[in-house]
């Protein structure tokens, strides 16, 4: 009776898996690639065709950026850093906040490290190719949409807060940090990653100007590229 309770339940688990895949391949198509992430190897689903999302980006400029932002489709460095990191710290049972989450890397790296993890991106899209990615691992792992300084949360502050590539744009910079003020508990750690770029370098000396501790960490990926940057983040 138990063996045929669980193979239904796998059943229809199967099948909801199958049903969002669907509603997704409506709006983009989507192609499989091989990823390890938190030690663990998946199947990675990403965008095939991201031209899609800055067409329709290009075609609905009245609409807020942050909710139609294309780049989350692609497989960043910085992700694949971060979850690189991330693996040196203890996240066993530990509450995680993703900013950003696109399709999934980094927030579905500390949930294999057993972290109990939220993550968040204000495209909607992201969110439900985040969620058919993180399907193995949907009971460490919840779904919500954040706009920085528009939501909040109702959840009590995070101990972690992690980010993979979103401080590019020095306009987003203080609803950053606004969203970081309202989620971050008292002595907890944010963890942001970017290549090195110039928007990097800015970020570098605005957080420190705008009050925060910030301890720099390089992490090279062995693929020949410049190392990716992690910033340390804290109230301390």
């Amino acid at each position: 009776m138990r063996a045929a309770t669980e193979e239904s339940q796998d059943q229809r688990s199967q099948f909801a898996r199958e049903r969002l895949k669907k509603r997704i391949e409506r709006r983009v198509n989507l192609v499989t690639e091989p990823l390890e992430l938190g030690g663990q190897h998946f199947d990675w689903y990403r965008v095939s065709n991201p031209d899609v999302l800055l067409q329709t980006a290009a075609n609905n400029a009245a609409r807020p950026y942050e909710e139609l932002d294309p780049f989350w489709a692609a497989t960043w460095r910085a992700a694949i850093g971060l979850d690189r990191f991330l693996q040196q710290l203890d996240l066993r049972d530990v509450r995680v906040l993703e900013l950003g989450c696109g399709s999934g890397q980094a927030g579905v790296g500390a949930a294999a490290q057993q972290a109990q993890v939220t993550m968040t991106d204000a495209v909607g899209l992201a969110l439900m190719v985040a969620k058919l990615n993180a399907w193995s691992l949907r009971d460490r792992i919840r779904f919500q949409r954040l706009r920085w300084t528009i939501d909040q949360l109702e959840q009590d502050p995070f101990p972690v807060i992690i980010g993979s590539d979103i401080v590019y744009d020095p306009n987003l910079f203080p609803l950053l940090d606004a969203c970081a003020r309202s989620h971050l508990a008292d002595g907890g750690r944010m963890y942001l990653s970017e290549p090195h770029r110039h928007s990097g370098d800015h970020f570098s000396s605005w957080i420190r100007k705008a009050g925060w501790h910030t301890i720099e960490h390089d992490l090279d990926l062995q693929d020949g590229r410049v190392p990716i940057r992690i910033f340390e983040v804290s109230s301390e």
